[in-house]
């Protein structure tokens, strides 16, 4: 398996904790981690990718996220298989739940890549999200407030699932 890039931001640490169990389950393998608050000039230099995000707002990106978007926006993906981690609170934001991952989902597409690590609505309780494409998440939505006792397992099946199209 070629090495993974996992790119994140976070503001309050929920998404640094989320990182650390995907780190977790890929101790096995060769990846290293960035925060996006330090930049993303090191993603061109991978072809596997995770990309991480709490959604803020109705449905925006996080700051450090939103900070480096333009430049983002005009990374060439194609070739990069990328996989894309977004936390939210369905309940409270239930009508922009995980709404980054899909700004995320929208950037990479347009530019090529080759997205992997879609996941299943059930068990979720939101009104609506951009983020549900053919009736999937566009990547993995953790709700840490709601739903945290899921997370860990929830990782841990998504990061088997992914793991063999990071060839």
């Amino acid at each position: 398996m070629k090495k993974i890039g996992i790119f994140y931001g976070t503001t309050s640490g929920n998404t640094t904790g989320i990182v650390d169990e995907i780190e977790f389950y890929l101790r096995k393998d060769d990846y290293q981690t960035y925060n996006v608050a330090d930049g993303i000039s090191e993603i061109k230099d991978y072809e596997n990718l995770i990309l991480v995000s709490p959604t803020y707002g109705v449905g925006e990106l996080q700051e450090d996220w939103n900070n480096v978007l333009e430049e983002f926006k005009n990374i060439d993906f194609t070739g990069k298989t990328v996989a894309i981690a977004g936390l939210g609170n369905q309940f409270a934001f239930g009508e922009s739940y995980v709404g980054a991952m899909k700004i995320l989902y929208d950037a990479v597409v347009k530019n090529g890549a080759k997205v992997i690590g879609f996941t299943s609505t059930e068990g979720y309780h939101y009104e609506e999200t951009e983020a549900v494409v053919d009736g999937k998440f566009v990547g993995l939505a953790l709700d840490e407030g709601n739903q945290g006792t899921d997370t860990p397992d929830r990782i841990k099946e998504w990061i088997e699932k992914i793991k063999p199209y990071f060839n």
